[in-house]
């Protein structure tokens, strides 16, 4: 919702060298920084015309470390002061996704950063915050994309007469061609109703996305921000020769590359 063409953010405080609008602008590297370690932190966004959301995520942060606790609060008033996702701790500064109960379309809404021991060791920081309703898939990836999502960049080193001498870890990659449907396809109502949406206004764009393959599975809850490959095709087919049902493909790659 921060993104929205009506939207604004009231900047809470920001450091010399950073700007509080590239907590929207999808470059994980491109942070908005506090400009005081005092806490709590408020985060405004004034959607104007009201928006819904049922998930908060983060996107390159230091919360984790600072041992930060966040809450979305939201209310057609401001400041909004009704708790809609109760304080919690990032897990990792990498990416952090939250799912919550929608509250319905409000105008006002506010990110607390709290220090439970103020003031925060550091100054928060945030590459990318993202509110906003969630699309939950009607179909599990095919059984051939691996569900963990993660390879890693290593480079080989070795002396003049052939000894191994070690491995130099260049960070993770989480690349795969996300499949849907397998054989039997995946209803199409569900890619005309939803899923097209999000294909040509995102997708296409190459526009970064959170994307988690399950949130009730320990394994498979975390994060990712990733994007379409630049080169891959998106590839919606029918399924047995009818238009009722479609198979998806999305080929796509890391956004931020993580510490291996």
């Amino acid at each position: 919702m921060a993104e929205l063409s009506t939207s604004s953010i009231t900047d809470p405080g920001t450091a010399s060298g950073f700007d509080v609008n590239n907590l929207t602008d999808h470059r994980a590297f491109s942070l908005w920084k506090s400009d005081a370690t005092t806490s709590p932190i408020n985060i405004d966004i004034d959607t104007a015309t009201s928006a819904d959301a049922d998930y908060i995520a983060l996107v390159n942060h230091n919360l984790n470390t600072n041992g930060a606790t966040v809450t979305v609060l939201a209310d057609t008033f401001t400041p909004p002061t009704t708790v809609r996702q109760a304080a919690f701790s990032p897990g990792e500064d990498t990416v952090t996704f939250k799912g919550f109960t929608a509250p319905g379309a409000l105008r006002y809404w506010r990110v607390v950063l709290t220090d439970p021991s103020p003031p925060f060791a550091a100054a928060p920081f945030i590459g990318v915050l993202k509110l906003g309703l969630r699309t939950t898939l009607t179909e599990f990836l095919n059984p051939e994309v691996d569900p963990f999502f993660k390879q890693v960049v290593v480079r080989g080193e070795r002396s003049e007469g052939g000894n191994y001498l070690g491995t130099i870890l260049g960070g993770q990659q989480h690349r795969a061609e996300l499949a849907f449907g397998g054989p039997a396809g995946m209803a199409r109502s569900f890619l005309t109703s939803d899923l097209n949406a999000f294909l040509d206004d995102h997708a296409y764009k190459r526009r970064p996305f959170v994307w988690v393959l399950d949130t009730a599975d320990s394994d498979f809850n975390v994060a990712r921000w990733i994007k379409v490959t630049d080169g891959g095709e998106i590839n919606r087919t029918p399924v047995g020769g009818m238009w009722s049902r479609m198979a998806l493909r999305l080929p796509v790659e890391e956004a931020l590359s993580e510490s291996a």
